[in-house]
């Protein structure tokens, strides 16, 4: 089962190298840098309350999830800068092909069982993730600043709009933390 995260690797992989997008990644190394971290920030806060999750289909949870964060992910924003049009039309019309392109191909993966939605998430809040991940991946190489304050404010609104608990810690559930992850990341929160 693992095997079908692996292709889409190596399918992405293949799709940079066709397109030579790899020439361009010390040109983007920054905004590959700053979706990582956005994706590693939601799996942080977001921790006992994700919204979707790539099922591992027999690896580990957080092996999956690194390769997301620090493989799939940088990959997909890759290919999209390095083919960033120059005139205006052409880019709008190339922002709008990506989105389509990325939301369509993960309703498949959604068929296909690799990735679950939960708490009311769906195929518009996805569109509409890839579409700030595509914008402010762009914009974050022209104006990084300007990028982190809408981000900021992007997280506050889902984390509103999704009922994100943002609780601290009692220091007697941290013995139980491989359990508790264990329990949102199975059947048993579906069941419960």
């Amino acid at each position: 089962m693992k095997q079908k995260h692996l292709i889409l690797i190596l399918s992405l992989i293949f799709i940079n190298i066709l397109r030579r997008s790899w020439r361009d990644f010390p040109k983007y190394y920054k905004s590959l840098a700053y979706v990582s971290i956005v994706n590693a920030l939601y799996y942080c806060l977001c921790r006992r309350h994700l919204v979707w999750e790539f099922l591992p289909l027999g690896m580990n949870w957080w092996q999956i999830r690194f390769l997301h964060v620090f493989i799939v992910s940088p990959l997909l924003v890759l290919s999209y800068l390095a083919n960033y049009p120059k005139s205006l039309l052409k880019q709008v019309i190339h922002l709008i092909q990506s989105v389509l392109v990325s939301t369509l191909f993960e309703c498949y993966l959604r068929k296909k069982k690799m990735i679950q939605y939960k708490h009311s998430w769906n195929e518009f809040w996805t569109g509409l993730i890839y579409l700030k991940m595509y914008v402010y991946s762009y914009l974050f190489s022209k104006r990084p600043l300007t990028t982190i304050f809408l981000s900021i404010c992007s997280m506050i609104f889902f984390i509103v709009k999704f009922k994100v608990p943002i609780k601290k810690k009692h220091v007697f559930s941290r013995k139980f933390d491989h359990l508790v992850d264990y329990f949102y990341h199975s059947f048993l929160e579906d069941v419960f």
